[in-house]
């Protein structure tokens, strides 16, 4: 493993040093120097979207968007916690790989029932290759706009290859001040008037970048602050839902929480408006993804069980559009499995690189078969590894998931909790527990969780 750590460090080295430009075409590459928007949501939920099944939810722009490009049912964030999914994003590596398995910052059980949890990184290391190194070296500008939360003070954002860097903040960007409105005290680098809704900020500072940009290739990683909490949106459109009935701040989808989310379709809808009239629509990749699933009892999980910070499917199966002009069909559905890790991968693939070339170990794969309308990928498995115990809102042992084909395993790291196995195909809402009638398929996706931990170098769970 040091070894090829070692490799690893070596060829990004060379490669960064010599400025290696990788071809920008494939044979038959359908795109010239496409630009990426990649508009990622924090905490939105599996059927927080009027497309996927909200019946109070206000979002036109993204369910006309989903009505036109290709819709993942099975899409799944790497992990039901920010960090980890976002760190997921920009290396296209699990987090355990990282050892980035929870969020950043704040203090960290270092026991839990009898185990002893291993430590996590509080920074993404800027020695990794990531998707921002990838695109300067073919000569794009990159920005990140928004939230970041993979460090920032110990390791500075413009280190992972990003030539723009606006409206940052080193952790979740939510506290002490409870609000998302101006002057954004906990945000490190933006001010704004008492009345400017932090959505709608970003989003000006996103199209300002396009506008700029618009005569060269570009990547913007727009990373939003809503849905998550704090529960504050602008008083108007929180009326409107006020208006029919519901409460302001109690229950899901409550008046505010509509009310955010009206405020992140009204963004979504925005940039594909500003793409429209630069025309750069034709030739600009668009993904539209949640970093994990709805907090529960904010948001719509859909038929899912549970939530943000459950490796049960309300945790990580997410809403994921994706536009590649001239390849995703109109109105297509796919129901194969995809995760976050093979976002990077992908874009290598969609811009003409070779992925087996990058100096980095990629653990997602390219998912642009699917985009073309294949039914299926080469991948065994899917994994999440979630070594650290939750004490936020609920006690969440340490646990680890693997899907394979329809079968989920959750196995409970210490023998905290039975292990539970779920057919997704029959049962979504994974209400029966099928561990006890498969005992052989129990023990093949433990023992294959167990090869994923040591092919990844994750930290494990140990007794004291």
């Amino acid at each position: 493993m040091k070894y090829l750590k070692f490799l690893n460090y070596f060829f990004l080295s060379i490669f960064l040093m010599t400025g290696a430009v990788l071809p920008l075409h494939a044979e038959g590459s359908e795109l010239e120097r496409p630009n990426v928007v990649f508009f990622l949501v924090d905490d939105l939920g599996y059927g927080d979207l009027g497309y996927t099944g909200s019946t109070l939810a206000e979002t036109p722009h993204i369910d006309s968007f989903a009505a036109e490009n290709l819709v993942f049912t099975d899409a799944y964030s790497a992990s039901p916690h920010c960090s980890p999914t976002r760190a997921s994003i920009v290396t296209g590596q699990y987090p355990g790989r990282l050892h980035i398995t929870v969020w950043i910052g704040g203090n960290k059980p270092t026991e839990f029932e009898g185990l002893k949890l291993p430590k996590e990184k509080q920074y993404l290391s800027s020695e990794v290759f990531s998707v921002a190194k990838y695109f300067k070296s073919l000569g794009y500008t990159t920005a990140q706009v928004g939230k970041w939360h993979l460090g920032g003070r110990r390791v500075p954002i413009q280190e992972h290859g990003f030539d723009r860097v606006i409206g940052w903040s080193p952790g979740a960007g939510t506290g002490p001040a409870p609000t998302w409105f101006g002057p954004y005290s906990t945000i490190a680098d933006l001010d704004g008037p008492e009345d400017e809704y932090i959505t709608d900020r970003l989003t000006d500072e996103a199209i300002n970048f396009m506008k700029e940009q618009q005569q060269e290739p570009f990547f913007l990683l727009l990373q939003h602050y809503v849905v998550h909490d704090p529960l504050t949106a602008p008083d108007e459109i929180v009326q409107r839902y006020v208006a029919k009935g519901l409460p302001v701040d109690k229950g899901e989808e409550n008046a505010t929480f509509l009310a955010k989310k009206k405020t992140m379709d009204n963004s979504f809808g925005r940039i594909l408006e500003a793409l429209d009239e630069l025309d750069l629509a034709d030739n600009t990749i668009v993904v539209f993804f949640s970093d994990n699933g709805g907090v529960a009892y904010f948001a719509n999980n859909g038929p899912l069980r549970k939530g943000k910070k459950y490796l049960y499917e309300g945790g990580i199966r997410v809403p994921l559009i994706m536009r590649v002009p001239n390849l995703t069909p109109k109105g297509g559905t796919t129901a194969v499995p995809v995760n976050s890790i093979d976002f990077f991968p992908t874009f290598v693939e969609l811009t003409g690189g070779d992925v087996s070339a990058q100096p980095t170990v990629f653990d997602g794969i390219s998912i642009k078969p699917v985009l073309a309308g294949a039914d299926q990928l080469d991948r065994e498995a899917i994994y999440w590894h979630m070594p650290q115990a939750g004490r936020d809102w609920t006690v969440i042992p340490p646990q680890g998931a693997v899907r394979k084909g329809p079968w989920k395993l959750i196995h409970h790291y210490g023998g905290t909790k039975p292990d539970e196995l779920y057919n997704l195909e029959d049962d979504i809402g994974e209400t029966r527990n099928l561990a006890r009638r498969y005992p052989e398929r129990v023990a093949e996706m433990r023992a294959m969780l167990e090869r994923h931990i040591d092919e990844t170098g994750a930290g494990r769970v140990t007794e004291k």
